[in-house]
């Protein structure tokens, strides 16, 4: 089974179209994507990990990286 950063590092690139996975480390601010674009990509992510990512706790992640540490800690 794909690790946790190979299934979110998929789901950016389908979803965002962000391929450099050294991308995964940048603030979320450098990756020029919107909000609409945002809250479509962390249903794909809850879809895709059967979790509910509030908003207020997506809020909270500096990076993708976050957003993988909360899903290797809180993902069956």
């Amino acid at each position: 089974m794909a690790s946790v950063e190979d299934r979110v590092g998929s789901l950016v690139e389908k979803h965002l179209g962000i391929t450099d996975r050294a991308l995964l480390d940048a603030h979320t601010s450098e990756l020029g994507v919107n909000s609409m674009d945002g809250v479509a990509f962390l249903k794909a992510v809850g879809q895709d990990f059967g979790v509910d990512i509030a908003p207020e706790v997506a809020a909270g992640f500096a990076s993708m990286r976050d957003l993988i540490n909360h899903l290797e800690a809180n993902a069956g």
